[in-house]
């Protein structure tokens, strides 16, 4: 399970959408190296003899590629060679500093002045490399990177032989071993295939050679004054038994992030069915209940994320319209018509002084104090509300009412005393724990497994993308989701809904008209509690004379665009008040992946 792939596709998502179908033309220069062939002949005075052919695949026009080699200590690149069958070629090598550079030029003719263009190259290297195999006092050591990290792109697969005279005591081992896909003795060749190795890792062998096989005087190796064998064996036991951890590791994450996918399911299981209730209506003509609407909207309001008990706009607007029908505020005057262009004239609203306020709700207070705030000469401009709110400093004002609104109806109707009544958060709040606990799991595992190849944190890194999403769906799931109605508070939802579901439904009001105009007025309040206030003012259009409608102050409000302007004022209020807001070691034993060779290599 390759991570590199996932990665690669989201980042690619993210460049199409970034820059669109029209920068896509980069994509027409690119080039692969399916395979690199290598040939590894131990020598008596301990250098290696290497021949590399490196397969390269262009698509567009380039003009040749470099190799770039390793060195340190007295260590040299000699003896170089090239050729590359079917193409013309020069080479140079620069000397870096740890590095050396083999520049190689590609052409199509034998003029050696126009580069290659999509097709197919071999680049076959031989040379010598000395002081690369250390003698201990007991053993001979080649620990060779086949791969090095330095390579642009991924190596799709290396065949790799290491000639030596005799396989007898010899052991080798592969770092990492989960790059290889094969390795076996062929005579006293050993044969080594391995699978695609991408850019930015390394694929190391490590063997060690009885010294017989040598010179007893290896003039070009590395001559060490100790033993060696015991901390080699060492070395990679422990590096193995780091990876069988990692892999265990990372298979006991991918079961368990697996299995906890499931924990929102025994959530809902355990708390959020609902309990069975003896009410089978299948809607509601009347007022459910005699609450007020913002009371309503705040248990059973719209919104896919609204929580039980939460008011919303929905409420605060159906508390105007609320006591606009209850004519604590009356409307002043009325645009003289509603034509396609808009609204001839402006609507505005008045505080009714014949009406007692001391009765009124401590949240409808809330809104009375706001409405006066706009009262000039006795009227409340609506569209100087709406202007308004358009400020930064009126918008935030308006936030504070808003939020002190709320806060009266759940400081003293829906109290956490009252809400138990109702709805039962337990599940809801588990689940919401999970949520946040998942994520945090989830990023972990991601960074953690984002650039470890070993093939089980492939899985491990899979099922924490699994796991985040299911995490982040569990933070955005509804309250009434995982959490349970009570008897009471299901049977209060369900008579809301039906209710909902009949002013909703024409053919049902047609049917069974309500007896007044002013039930109609109550429907419509309660619609925009409920957030289906179109629905009631259409269905009073069809149910109703023009007389009736124009004697219906809660229907001209809601048609002459009372509230839509209050919609669009405050949801304006309310987004402006949130806009403000290595190489090895020459000393001794090596340790995994300081093998010397390796490198890398590009084109250009």
């Amino acid at each position: 399970m390759d991570k590199r792939f996932y990665l690669s596709l989201m980042v690619l998502i993210s460049l199409f959408l970034a820059v669109g179908l029209g920068n896509v033309s980069a994509a027409d220069r690119s080039y692969t190296i399916p395979l690199i062939d290598m040939d590894l002949y131990l020598q008596d005075d301990g250098s290696l003899h290497i021949k590399e052919t490196i397969h390269y695949s262009f698509s567009g026009t380039f003009h040749g590629v470099y190799r770039d080699i390793p060195i340190s200590g007295s260590q040299e690149i000699q003896n170089i060679k090239l050729s590359t069958p079917g193409v013309y070629s020069d080479f140079t090598v620069t000397n870096q500093s740890g590095n050396r550079r083999i520049t190689i030029n590609l052409y199509t003719d034998t003029q050696k002045t126009t580069p290659i263009t999509d097709r197919d190259v071999d680049i076959i290297l031989e040379y010598d490399f000395t002081h690369i195999i250390k003698f201990y006092n007991d053993i001979a050591e080649l620990q060779y990177k086949l791969v090095g990290e330095g390579w642009s792109v991924d190596v799709g697969k290396v065949n790799a032989k290491i000639h030596l005279k005799s396989n007898e005591g010899v052991k080798y081992w592969l770092n990492p071993p989960y790059f290889t896909e094969n390795s076996a003795w062929q005579g006293n060749d050993l044969q080594i295939t391995s699978k695609n190795i991408p850019s930015g890792d390394y694929y190391e062998l490590r063997m060690v050679i009885p010294k017989d096989q040598f010179a007893a005087n290896p003039t070009n190796g590395i001559i060490i004054n100790q033993n060696g064998l015991n901390e080699i064996e060492n070395i990679q036991n422990n590096y193995q038994n780091q990876i069988n951890y990692k892999t265990n590791l990372y298979a006991f994450l991918t079961i368990l992030m697996l299995l906890s996918c499931f924990i929102p399911l025994i959530i809902y299981l355990r708390y959020g069915r609902e309990p069975r209730i003896d009410y089978k209506a299948e809607y509601e003509r009347d007022i459910p209940t005699e609450d007020p609407p913002a009371i309503v909207n705040a248990i059973c309001g719209p919104g896919f994320s609204k929580k039980i008990g939460e008011p919303d706009l929905d409420g605060f607007k159906a508390t105007i319209m609320d006591l606009i029908d209850r004519k604590y505020l009356l409307i002043e005057n009325e645009p003289t018509e509603k034509t396609e262009l808009g609204l001839s004239g402006s609507m505005s609203l008045k505080v009714n002084p014949e009406k007692d306020e001391t009765s009124l709700r401590g949240f409808e207070k809330d809104i009375m104090d706001f409405l006066k705030g706009y009262d000039e000469e006795g009227r409340i401009s609506l569209d100087r509300i709406s202007g308004d709110l358009s400020d930064k400093s009126s918008a935030k004002s308006f936030r504070e009412t808003y939020e002190n609104w709320k806060d009266d109806i759940k400081d003293k109707f829906l109290t956490d005393e009252v809400l138990k009544k109702i709805f039962i958060k337990k599940g809801d709040n588990y689940l919401k724990i999970y949520g946040i606990a998942g994520i945090i799991v989830a990023a972990l595992v991601f960074f953690f497994t984002l650039s470890d190849q070993i093939p089980a944190a492939g899985w491990a890194f899979l099922s924490s993308i699994i796991l985040g999403l299911v995490a982040i769906v569990s933070l955005i799931m509804p309250q009434r989701i995982a959490g349970q109605w009570t008897t009471y508070g299901e049977e209060y939802d369900a008579k809301w809904h039906n209710f909902k579901k009949y002013i909703q439904d024409f053919s049902l009001i047609k049917d069974y008209p309500p007896e007044s105009v002013v039930i109609w007025n109550k429907y419509l309040v309660y619609a925009t509690a409920l957030g289906v206030a179109e629905a009631v003012r259409k269905a009073m259009e069809l149910s109703l004379s023009r007389d009736q409608l124009e004697g219906s102050e809660i229907y001209l409000f809601h048609y002459y665009g009372g509230y839509a302007l209050l919609t669009s004022s405050f949801d304006t209020g309310m987004t402006t008040a949130a806009a403000g807001s290595g190489g090895g070691d020459f000393g001794g034993v090596g340790d995994i992946g300081g093998g010397f060779g390796g490198g890398g290599g590009g084109a250009f």
